[in-house]
This record gives structure tokens, sequence and C-alpha cells, in this order.
């Protein structure tokens, strides 16, 4: 499958990101190669294979306990404090 310059520039678009005409160019190459090798990969029989997950390292799912917390609502909140102080996430070009 062939991976364009435009259709790297839609996707740099969409994660925000400026990129020169030499790393378009060079990205349409590489995600072209990454595509052909898994539509390579997608050819091999694999009906033998069982499916795995967490098999191949016998990782256990971490998981926290729940524990009951004193919180704030909202209603009540708006009360006792003015402002909240939150973490910037919106940057400016």
């Amino acid at each position: 499958m062939k991976i364009t310059e435009t259709d790297v520039e839609h996707v740099a678009a969409l994660a925000n990101l400026e990129l020169s005409a030499d790393e378009k160019k060079d990205l349409s190459a590489q995600l072209t190669r990454i595509l052909d090798y898994v539509e390579q990969l997608s050819q091999l029989d694999l009906s033998g294979v069982p499916p795995t997950s967490q098999i191949a390292t016998n990782a256990k799912p971490i998981v926290r306990e729940d524990r009951v917390a004193l919180r704030t609502g909202s209603s009540e909140a708006g009360k006792t404090v003015r402002f909240f102080k939150v973490p910037k996430v919106i940057t400016e070009r």
C-alpha cells in the first residue's frame, strides 16, 4: 500500500505536527515499507497457532484495590473554593 505525502500531511495536521518536505518524503517511504511488511505478515497461515495475549510473558494485569476516599462533590466545591488550578493542556503555535 502506497502512503503518499498528502496522507502524511493529513496525519501530521491531525497530530498538530509541522513537517518539512524532506520529513514528509521520508515518512511516506517509511510508512509504505511498514505497511508492505504488515501485508506480508497477513498472508501467513496461522490456522494452527493459538491466539495469545499475555501468555508469552506470564504477565498478570496490574490492578489496584478499590478504596473509599472522602471527596468533595462539585456542588460543595463551589461553595468552599473559588478557583481550581489545573495543568495547561492547550499550547499556542
